[in-house]
């Protein structure tokens, strides 16, 4: 049964996301707040009406934006816990952070209002002795299973579980690293749709009129990590180069992960797979992790004329923890 979970019980990636993220001017530069975040959002959406001459079977919804991201430490009322899962020998427990999420539209004619709320929970997973009998015996007085633990698997230590309001629930599974230096974040694989009798035109050209705002970056739509890369560059020219980093990367297809949608979602616009890369940045030797950067890349299985396409919808942000 699930108890409260010290900080130094968690993992020290999750320990260093505890707190409110926001976005925020980098130290040293003036960009990153919600007037200028390094940030980028590619979405499709299913529609059959015409827009402006196009009778595509779909139009687009891209934009900057920024967010909220509040991870509960001790305190709060979905403080960090354990909840271990009985496995009759022994057990594995995660050890659970909770998070809430809010972003709003950083450009366009929604601009300010929000886009999407979710929450969810990081847990880090570890095998551990089953304490024998339903309920916890007194801390001087412990009766274990005899079983040996066998261990968690390296390559799926950290899962990312998540509540979207839509009817869709993920577990993204995957593991996280800590190294010295600075993140070479790759370019990101093509964002533009690859199946044949689909017209990309809208993911090239420039719709940015008040009318028709769908895709005012074309650049970002087919290169969405470059928002990360260059909040990277400009912290480094701005005398602030990140000299340690916690890499953690979580994945719906690979290690027994899984995504649910409800019916209508399944039929119309099914979430059909979920990857997440983090990096915690430091520019002080690795003693405070104060920088967030993230890319997701999200597929959505869309019917256009009786046939199913899969579509990319990526994101990506750079967030500064909030002071206290």
């Amino acid at each position: 049964m699930p108890r409260k979970a010290d900080t130094a019980e968690l993992s020290i990636f999750q320990q260093k996301l505890i707190g409110t993220w926001t976005n925020q001017n980098l130290p040293g530069t003036n960009k990153g707040d919600k007037n200028s975040p390094y940030s980028y959002n590619v979405m499709v959406l299913p529609q059959e009406s015409p827009q402006h001459g196009m009778d595509l079977g779909y139009i687009l919804k891209n934009f900057t934006y920024y967010e909220t991201i509040e991870f509960k430490g001790p305190g709060a009322v979905a403080s960090p816990i354990s909840a271990p899962n009985r496995g009759g020998v022994y057990q594995q427990t995660p050890y659970v952070l909770f998070y809430d999420q809010q972003i709003r539209f950083a450009e366009g004619p929604g601009i300010g209002t929000i886009v999407h709320e979710e929450n969810g929970a990081w847990l880090h997973l570890a095998t551990e002795k089953q304490q024998i009998g339903p309920y916890p015996y007194p801390p001087n007085d412990p009766a274990y299973e005899k079983g040996k633990p066998r261990p968690q698997p390296p390559e799926r230590t950290m899962c990312k579980q998540i509540s979207v309001p839509h009817g869709v629930s993920v577990l993204a599974l995957g593991s996280f690293s800590v190294s010295t230096g600075e993140p070479k974040i790759p370019d990101a694989a093509p964002v533009l749709p690859t199946p044949e009798g689909i017209d990309v035109g809208p993911y090239r050209d420039e719709l940015n009129a008040p009318d028709n705002y769908q895709n005012p970056s074309p650049m970002l739509t087919e290169q969405i990590h470059l928002p990360l890369q260059n909040a990277i560059e400009d912290l480094a020219a701005a005398g602030h180069p990140v000299s340690n980093y916690i890499h953690c990367r979580v994945d719906s297809e690979d290690h027994g992960g899984k995504v649910v949608n409800i019916p209508f979602e399944k039929r119309r616009a099914a979430l059909a797979g979920y990857s997440a890369e983090y990096w915690l940045l430091s520019y002080d030797g690795g003693s405070d992790y104060d920088i967030l950067a993230y890319t997701q890349r999200i597929l959505l299985t869309i019917p256009i004329n009786g046939t199913m396409y899969t579509f990319p919808h990526p994101t990506c942000n750079v967030l500064t923890r909030r002071e206290v």
